[in-house]
C-alpha cells in the first residue's frame, strides 16, 4: 500500500465538501465521489450478495485505475446526539490492489473539519477476501449536524458490500478513531525516546 495515497485518501475524505454526482444507474440514496470516478463503475450486483439478491459494487475500469472513488450516502445525526454510534457492513473483495475500506465521517455545522473520522487506513482491506464484517465506531458530539459514510477502493480491483447498519453502543465499545490527528503547532519528541 501507498502510505501517501492514504494520507490523500483521509484528507479528501475528511473534506466536508468534495465532487459528487448521482448517475443513473446508482441505488436510490447513493453518490459516487472521489478523486477519479471515471476509471471506477459503481452500481448495484444483483448476482452476488452477502444474504439477499443484491449488493452494492464499486469496480476498477482499468488495471492501474488512478485515484480513488466512493460510494456514500450524508444522513441527518438527530437521533444519535451525544451517543456512540457503530456503523457495520460486509465487505468482499477481489483482486484489490491498493485498498478498500468502509468510512464515517461526523460533521459540524459550517466547519470544514470533521469532528470525528474513520477510512479504515489502519486496517485496510487488500487483495481477494471473502464476506466479512467491518465496524467503525464513533462518538457523535452534540455539535454534530450530519454524518456521510461509505466505502471506497483505491487502484484496480472489485468490491462489494451489503448490509450497513448503525446501532447505538455503549462506552464498553472503543471508538475506532476519533478526530483527525492535527499538525503540532511546536516540534515535539525530536531526540525519539518519547513513545
Amino acid at each position: 500500500m501507498k502510505t501517501g495515497y492514504k494520507t490523500v485518501i483521509a484528507a479528501a475524505l475528511t473534506a466536508c465538501t468534495f465532487s459528487t454526482f448521482a448517475a443513473s444507474d446508482m441505488p436510490d440514496g447513493w453518490l459516487q465521489a472521489g478523486s477519479n470516478t471515471t476509471d471506477y463503475e459503481m452500481g448495484v450486483d444483483d448476482r452476488v450478495s452477502f444474504d439477499g439478491s443484491k449488493s452494492a459494487y464499486i469496480k476498477s475500469t482499468k488495471a492501474n485505475a488512478e485515484g480513488f472513488a466512493t460510494m456514500m450516502q450524508t444522513a441527518n445525526v438527530e437521533d444519535y446526539l451525544g451517543k456512540r454510534i457503530k456503523l457495520s457492513f460486509n465487505i468482499k473483495t477481489e483482486g484489490v490492489a491498493d485498498w478498500a475500506g468502509g468510512w464515517l465521517r461526523i460533521d459540524a455545522k459550517d466547519s470544514k473539519k470533521p469532528l470525528a473520522f474513520d477510512n479504515m487506513y489502519d486496517r485496510a482491506i487488500t487483495g481477494t477476501t471473502d464476506w466479512k464484517e467491518y465496524n467503525i465506531v464513533l462518538d457523535v458530539p452534540g455539535t454534530a449536524v450530519q454524518m456521510a459514510y461509505g466505502v471506497l477502493s483505491m487502484g484496480g480491483g472489485h468490491v462489494w458490500f451489503d448490509n450497513l447498519n448503525f446501532t447505538e453502543v455503549d462506552e464498553s465499545t472503543p471508538v475506532t478513531a476519533g478526530k483527525p490527528t492535527q499538525k503540532k503547532k511546536t516540534p515535539k519528541n525530536l531526540s525519539f525516546e518519547q513513545e
